[in-house]
């Protein structure tokens, strides 16, 4: 009985006195300002690039950096079935920043590649799509922070 009390006074202190927290939820402080964004190629991927740059204008700092995004976005008939319908789809996003920062200019390039099922259905078909081109893009954009706050 005495070795169940233990147990059950021990795990609590264990559980609590850890410092779990998640790698992401600290806000780091970046060291910069995006100034200008420009943007070139696929308006849906541009209007996702924006958003989630947006917060990085706003930002007090007097190193300051101008962007000039270039995006494509192709799908593409992977495989077929025996009648020749498409059974799977590629879908490839490129997207190339090129960052000017004081005298300097560097490039960036980011190729992604996912596979998506052709749906019957084409409502689910294009909401999935537009999930994984969304996701794809938040990536890529947390890739390009990591990039420059390194500069």
């Amino acid at each position: 009985m005495k070795k169940y009390i233990y147990i059950l006074i021990f795990i609590p202190f264990l559980t609590l006195s850890c410092d779990y927290s998640p790698i992401y939820s600290k806000k780091v402080n970046y060291n910069f300002l995006i100034e200008k964004i420009e943007f070139d190629g696929d308006a849906e991927i541009n209007n996702l690039i924006d958003k989630k740059l947006k917060k990085y204008q706003k930002i007090k700092s007097e190193k300051k950096v101008s962007i000039l995004s270039s995006s494509s976005y192709n799908k593409v008939s992977q495989s077929k079935n025996l009648s020749g319908k498409t059974t799977n789809y590629l879908v490839i996003i490129e997207i190339t920043f090129r960052i000017k920062k004081a005298n300097d200019l560097n490039t960036l390039k980011f190729k992604e590649e996912f596979l998506i099922k052709n749906f019957s259905n084409k409502f689910e078909e294009s909401n999935l799509e537009k999930i994984k081109k969304e996701n794809t893009v938040d990536l890529i954009i947390n890739r390009l922070i990591s990039q420059i706050s390194l500069m």
